[in-house]
């Protein structure tokens, strides 16, 4: 799947995934490829990008994130 993480001027990451791991205001979500359309917010903590080669990790204040057609999108 592929993963965008972006702030309004910066893009921070782009690229395929295996999974991506966050907090929401509803609890730990961990997202995977072909996962079903899904909209939520994102409370501090760390966003956890998985890939072929490793582990990309950022840490947010706050952000949303959308999954639509096997793309993640995160904007901060």
């Amino acid at each position: 799947m592929l993963v965008v993480i972006a702030k309004v001027h910066e893009n921070l990451f782009s690229g395929e995934a295996l999974s991506l791991s966050a907090m929401t205001t509803e609890g730990k979500l961990t997202i995977l490829p072909k996962h079903e359309p899904f909209v939520a917010n994102l409370k501090a903590g760390e966003v956890v990008v998985k890939t072929t080669s490793g582990e990309e990790r950022f840490d947010i204040t706050e952000g949303v994130l959308e999954v639509s057609n096997n793309q993640v999108t995160v904007l901060l």
